[in-house]
């Protein structure tokens, strides 16, 4: 879907699209709540108020985790369908709602619901949209962007654990969990609505910040290419490389998961 904005909210000495990647790290960073090393500190609390038995939360947690990735087609159908500014506010407003729910966890159907609903919207949709929406603003310079988003995904992992098991000790979980939605609410949402756009084309920019002038090259000069090679995604399907990055992405996760997950965390 095509913006309907001309220009960029914020006239930033810089290119914009260093804004973008400062949102895009901020989206990462509040992933935090849909994460394994975030809910990882709460698992204990529901074990002694409820008593239930780590295999019964860690069954349900793998179950909705499973779920969830199964679910992420569909989100990325929909960030291709209306673009990473809309997307960005609808999930971080269903995130924070998804982190008021399990405030309110008191059954193992409430505890699948918001194990599902925090997977598939922190863990799965908070990252995906940054990821496609820095590489639309980016093209020679597109491995510093991602690698500078990502200090928003090191921060959070840092940050979580030791904030939420403060917060839960001080205050509890069910009060730890209303307040990321709060903060999702008044910080992230506000922050992805004003400053997102999706291409840098949508506010009359090139990527990497290129002038249009510089474009048009004169008699006798060589344009300069910025386009690279876009493939669609069944054209990527019939090569072995989208399969075997697809398995090197797949196993870190997968074995990350179940370890952060078993962690006891004691500060």
């Amino acid at each position: 879907m095509k913006s309907q904005t001309t220009s960029t909210p914020l006239q930033t000495p810089f290119y914009y699209g260093w804004m973008i990647v400062f949102i895009g790290a901020l989206g990462v960073f509040f992933s935090g709540p849909g994460q394994t090393y975030s809910i990882s500190v709460f698992i204990d609390h529901y074990i002694a108020d409820f008593g239930w038995s780590r295999s019964q939360v860690s069954g349900i947690y793998s179950a909705a985790t499973l779920a969830a990735g199964l679910s992420m087609f569909f989100v990325g159908r929909y960030i291709d369908l209306y673009g990473q500014r809309k997307m960005s506010v609808i999930i971080g407003i269903a995130l924070a709602l998804a982190c008021f729910w399990n405030s309110l966890v008191s059954n193992f159907i409430m505890l699948f619901i918001g194990f599902f609903f925090l997977r598939l919207l922190g863990q799965g949709s908070m990252t995906l949209i940054p990821n496609t929406l820095v590489p639309q603003w980016f093209i020679e310079k597109r491995g510093k962007a991602l690698s500078l988003m990502a200090i928003g995904g090191f921060t959070s992992s840092a940050a979580f654990p030791p904030l939420n098991t403060w917060l839960v000790s001080n205050w509890g979980w069910s009060f730890s969990w209303k307040l990321w939605g709060i903060l999702l609410l008044f910080i992230f949402v506000p922050l992805a609505f004003f400053l997102i756009r999706n291409k840098p084309e949508d506010v009359g920019m090139l990527p990497d910040g290129e002038d249009h002038k510089k474009q048009t090259p004169s008699v006798g000069e060589q344009p300069k290419k910025i386009l690279e090679i876009n493939w669609t995604l069944q054209e990527a399907k019939k090569t072995s490389a989208f399969w075997l990055l697809l398995v090197c992405v797949s196993i870190p996760a997968l074995v990350n998961t179940g370890l952060t997950f078993s962690l006891d965390i004691n500060l």
